[in-house]
């Protein structure tokens, strides 16, 4: 496997060149990070081949800002018409349905999605999904893939938290997807903003009038970061000739998961690099158990009033999660904490969330209406029964409770005000 921005890198800095071009700098911060010069656009496609033929698709882009990046650019051949999307999306399909046009119809499992699509009065154009949540729930793409093919709706993937699959037989790209957003920077060692987007090998990087590379374009910047470019070439060397090393990971987090069940961790399914600790059932808040632990040298990946997320990577070893392991131990359990409330908790965000349908199926006008209309912010407790105009997120996950154009039910203010959130702009 050849790293040809890592290489032009290198040479590039052993130069000593007089650097007569941006960035400013003039790698006095930093002699790797350079712009586009001579010889430094033509080793990004080289890279980015690369990438296509390990994941098995028939384009891989590079994308310096995220899968975010990623996601607007699949969604853009679909502006300005119909998608279905499973509720518990991130805020980027939502950002990019404001800026796109894009109408979205919502399920919650596949049976509503099986419902939809056999009904179907108003004709959607594609179908979204997520495929592993942040609080490690992942979705049977191969059945949704099952469900699109015959109607010849392209399946588009959410699989930021799922990049390490390319390890395993189970990449969305396997299974059945035609585009796939993977963000290398949060399981597999790449800087943060590293992401990539795969087209499916049977699926054209042409959708519409659109292709994926004038999409990009569209949304992304014209002075990438070779820093992060490089970090993504060098993925490429780690998912090339590292499978040993990730499936070490995979089982050093396996055998954490067995330790802290056995201590009498209550621990909730999740996919391989992550661990999702119900800690209420320990006797702490979220916010406690997560205090606890940095106290002790270790700092988790998110936390809400019930739950604490651990998130490893392709590169954790033994050494990494057995420190987590002796200091969870020394933790003292208490009275478990018995919540009579609607707890903002990992049921929130899954596929077959209930929570949602009650709270978030009146839609009055679309995400980019609503977006752009005349509105005002409120207190939270006095936007019962309003439209609503804006964004609001836990970050993490960045999961919209409501999505503008959608009614704020009591249920949904309640979770609102749960997740910190006081105030909100609403229709006027």
């Amino acid at each position: 496997m050849t790293t040809p921005i890592h290489d032009f890198l290198n040479s590039y800095a052993a130069l000593d060149a007089e650097r007569c071009h941006m960035p400013g700098h003039n790698g006095a911060l930093n002699a790797r990070d350079i712009t586009e010069i001579d010889g430094a656009v033509s080793i990004i496609n080289q890279s980015e081949r690369n990438a296509a033929l390990l994941f098995g698709a028939s384009r891989t882009l590079f994308s310096t800002g995220g899968s975010t990046l990623a996601i607007y650019a699949m969604l853009t051949p679909f502006a300005g018409k119909r998608i279905v999307a499973f509720r518990g999306a991130h805020r980027s399909l939502i950002d990019a349905a404001i800026l796109l046009g894009i109408d979205i119809d919502w399920v919650y499992d596949i049976e509503s999605l099986k419902s939809y699509l056999v009904s179907m009065t108003k004709q959607a154009m594609s179908v979204f999904t997520t495929n592993i949540d942040y609080y490690g729930n992942t979705a049977d793409i191969k059945a949704i893939a099952q469900l699109c093919k015959p109607l010849g709706l392209p399946l588009l993937v959410d699989n930021a938290h799922g990049a390490y699959l390319v390890f395993t037989d189970e990449h969305p790209l396997q299974l059945g997807a035609d585009f796939v957003a993977d963000s290398a920077h949060k399981t597999l060692p790449a800087l943060t903003g590293a992401a990539y987007l795969h087209c499916a090998r049977n699926h054209p990087s042409k959708e519409g009038n659109f292709t994926v590379e004038d999409a990009m374009a569209l949304f992304g910047t014209s002075s990438p970061s070779y820093l992060i470019l490089e970090s993504l070439d060098l993925c490429n060397l780690h998912i090339a000739n590292e499978k040993e090393r990730a499936y070490a990971a995979f089982a050093a987090v396996s055998e954490l998961k067995r330790n802290l069940a056995l201590h009498g961790y209550s621990l909730t399914q999740t996919d391989r690099l992550r661990v999702t600790v119900d800690v209420n059932a320990y006797g702490y808040s979220g916010g406690d158990f997560a205090r606890e632990l940095r106290n002790s040298g270790v700092v988790c990946e998110m936390y809400d009033s019930r739950y604490v997320i651990l998130l490893f990577s392709t590169i954790t070893q033994s050494g990494n999660t057995n420190r987590v392991w002796e200091t969870m131990q020394k933790i003292p359990r208490k009275s478990t904490i018995n919540c009579t409330r609607s707890t903002v908790n990992c049921k929130l965000y899954t596929v077959n969330c209930t929570l949602y349908t009650v709270n978030c199926t009146l839609s009055k006008l679309s995400p980019r209406k609503a977006y752009f209309s005349p509105k005002r912010t409120v207190p939270v407790e006095r936007a019962v029964g309003e439209v609503c105009a804006g964004v609001r997120v836990c970050v993490p996950p960045c999961v919209p409770l409501v999505v503008p154009g959608e009614v704020i039910s009591e249920q949904a203010a309640e979770l609102l005000r749960q997740c910190g959130i006081k105030e909100v702009e609403i229709v006027v």
